[in-house]
């Protein structure tokens, strides 16, 4: 039998980029777009559009006035936000089916949602000027499980069985079994996706953070979080173990281990409305 290689599991549908977002994503950058151009987008895609009117309703913004148009939600959310959002809303439709006895998809996306929300915490007491790269990084952070659940899901779930059975962290088991771990095929699908290089990193660096060299700070504060959701029991993504900081991550990401847990504490007070937001 063939080697099989992460290549082989990027089939046209899971490779194929989310053409809206980068859609949206150039509207952003062009001055001359206007909230109209930005709806016509959204609007073009009816499952997108009714999930971002959800996400606009939801108690996390908690507006007085029902928000009943695309437009109206980004004259109030953003529209830096609005696409960010649309992203993590298509990655969470692109991936739906994964079989219930292989993983608790709510479970997963739990997780996700906690490490973004920490990871973006955490930007915000470093002043950080984008916070909003921490927290899609936070959220993308284990994207590459999916990949893993979808394509060989016979296969993840021996390696999610041999990973509780020997107590080891799931990444060991893959890397020593695959030749590569979720975090190498995350990675991968974010370059096919053409997504920015800063994302590429943190989920390719997110168990090992010291090897992060373009951008070592967000790597680490991803690596924190995820280490941190686990900690505040907030969802799974198949670990069998609550991972521990990396010895130098704290100072990496340039914060205090008094912060550090403040920000955990911060995290548990927003969790229930940022999952309602995503998940209601």
């Amino acid at each position: 039998m063939s080697e099989l290689k992460m290549e082989d599991l990027l089939t046209d549908v899971v490779a194929t980029p989310p053409t809206v977002y980068h859609q949206l994503q150039s509207a952003l950058d062009d001055p001359k777009s206007s909230f109209e151009e930005y709806g016509r987008i959204i609007q073009a895609d009816t499952g997108l559009t009714a999930h971002l009117l959800k996400i606009a309703n939801s108690p996390f913004y908690g507006f007085e006035a029902k928000v009943e148009s695309i437009t109206h939600a980004m004259s109030i959310i953003g529209l830096e936000q609005i696409t960010d959002l649309a992203l993590v809303a298509l990655v969470i439709d692109k991936f739906r089916g994964i079989p219930k006895h292989l993983i608790d998809m709510d479970a997963f996306w739990r997780h996700s949602i906690a490490c973004g929300l920490c990871a973006r915490l955490i930007a915000k007491h470093l002043n950080e000027g984008n916070t909003e790269r921490f927290y899609l990084a936070g959220i993308l952070h284990d994207i590459g499980n999916l990949v893993f659940f979808q394509q060989i899901p016979v296969k993840s779930r021996l390696l999610l069985n041999e990973a509780r059975r020997d107590q080891r962290p799931l990444f060991e088991i893959e890397r020593q079994v695959l030749g590569f771990d979720h975090s190498d095929m995350g990675s991968l699908l974010l370059q096919k996706w053409n997504l920015p290089e800063v994302f590429i990193e943190a989920v390719r660096c997110v168990h090992r953070p010291e090897e992060a060299d373009q951008h070592p700070r967000v790597t680490a504060v991803v690596h924190l979080a995820d280490c941190a959701a686990y900690k505040l029991n907030l969802g799974h993504s198949g670990e069998p173990l609550k991972p521990l900081p990396h010895e130098n991550a704290l100072e990496q990401a340039g914060i205090t281990p008094q912060l550090y847990q403040q920000v955990q504490e911060e995290t548990l007070g927003q969790y229930d409305f940022m999952v309602d937001m995503f998940l209601q």
